[in-house]
């Protein structure tokens, strides 16, 4: 099997939008707080949560093509000819790191280094432009997504409680970071 990893085009748009991106759902990274403010003690730990499947991206053809138009960079896996893969970064000007703003591979073909692949294409993009890490901000309950993170390098670096619609500790998004330049 061979991976492929180039820039995304216009033409791939469609294709894209058929990749099944639905993960299993059953363990979550919770939050854990004790002591009273000012003196706070955090903790993540894993704990089981009731078995299921969301999909995290729903995006159509358009929705891709808005996206490649604000992308700083947007790249495709394919498999033996197959697209397998995307991945998306974006440069907020307020810092000199990368966001991943998406990572998605086909269902059918995980497991098999297309992740790594779009991964390790983006650490070279972002060397190459002396941008000094790319982080990613994986919700707490895609506890594939943060293990995947975990075994390329990255390092949890803080969570936000309050950030998008998950206004509780049930599930908070998890930072996560990875340095791209040479210590």
């Amino acid at each position: 099997m061979g991976v492929t990893v180039r820039p995304a085009s216009d033409a791939d748009l469609a294709m894209l939008a058929v990749i099944d991106v639905t993960v299993a759902t059953g363990r979550i990274l919770s939050l854990e707080r004790s002591g009273t403010a000012p003196e706070l003690t955090f903790g993540l730990r894993w704990r089981a949560a009731a078995p299921g499947e969301e999909s995290y991206d729903d995006l159509t053809a358009e929705g891709f093509r808005k996206a490649l138009a604000k992308t700083d960079l947007f790249l495709l896996a394919d498999v033996d000819g197959e697209r397998a893969g995307y991945l998306m970064v974006v440069l907020p000007h307020y810092t000199d790191a990368g966001e991943i703003t998406d990572l998605a591979v086909h269902r059918a073909l995980r497991r098999r280094g297309v992740g790594r692949c779009l991964v390790e294409a983006a650490t070279a993009w972002a060397r190459e432009r002396n941008l000094r890490a790319l982080w990613v901000e994986p919700r707490a309950d895609n506890a594939s997504a943060i293990e995947f993170y975990l075994s390329l390098g990255f390092r949890i670096s803080g969570f936000n409680d309050r950030m998008y619609s998950n206004q509780d500790d049930e599930r908070p998004t998890i930072f996560m970071h990875l340095d791209t330049l040479p210590a």
